[in-house]
């Protein structure tokens, strides 16, 4: 084989590793909340920015007492909450919006999500049947749910209902949202002591082998160039 003909092979070789460097987006940019009151939050998420409003006061911060305790462990690792579906990281420790009322919130993004995660804590309660209603103004499905921070977190403890609803018995999970979003109206019901959520959204990797695969053709490449040389 000529020199010419190497160096194109080599380069033929290059284009088709690069190919697959668009891998599926599993590891997430969960939302930095840097001020939240009662009626309001307001946060980053990367470059996007992130505003929940209420007109009522039942937004009461990000933790039941204060932000010293990561609400957002995964405690059986055969049942992650978070990481048992397409995703890879669990939200950020300290980081959520909590609810302890009836409430109907609005978030608004600055730029269209085009796969928008929620992330939710503790939704209802399991040991008294305490159901707690989600209901959203776009389509969603639930991309985990698994066990929580609390013991009592129940596996499949959700049921979908008509609309876009989705009712919870100590629910730990996550929600997907595949249409892009620029705003989201959902309501809470009935009341109940605590539960929170946060948002995220995808962040395009490239897979290690990949990778492994693309340092290979530049490799090959430096070597053709060398002989030629």
């Amino acid at each position: 084989m000529t020199k010419s003909k190497t160096r194109s092979a080599f380069l033929t070789l290059l284009a088709t590793l690069a190919l697959p460097l668009s891998a599926n987006a599993d590891l997430i940019t969960w939302t930095d909340w840097t001020d939240i009151t009662n009626t309001s939050a307001t946060g980053m998420m990367g470059d996007i920015s992130v505003r929940v409003t209420s007109s009522d006061s039942y937004i009461n911060g990000p933790s039941q007492t204060e932000c010293g305790t990561n609400w957002w462990t995964e405690p059986d690792a055969t049942n992650p909450a978070y990481t048992g579906g397409s995703i890879d990281n669990a939200p950020t420790p300290c980081e959520q919006v909590g609810l302890d009322s009836v409430v109907q919130l609005t978030a608004t993004f600055s730029s269209p999500v085009d796969t928008l995660y929620m992330a939710i804590l503790s939704a209802g309660r399991f040991s008294s049947a305490y159901t707690v209603t989600y209901d959203f103004d776009a389509a969603f499905s639930v991309d985990s749910d698994g066990v929580g921070y609390w013991s009592g977190g129940n596996p499949g403890g959700y049921t979908l209902g008509a609309g876009d609803t989705i009712s919870m018995n100590e629910f730990h999970g996550v929600l997907a949202f595949n249409d892009p979003i620029t705003t989201l109206t959902f309501s809470t019901s009935p009341n109940e002591y605590w539960h929170a959520f946060t948002f995220g959204t995808a962040t395009s990797v490239p897979e290690p082998g990949t990778l492994a695969l693309f340092g290979l053709g530049l490799l090959g490449i430096a070597a053709a160039r060398r002989r030629k040389a």
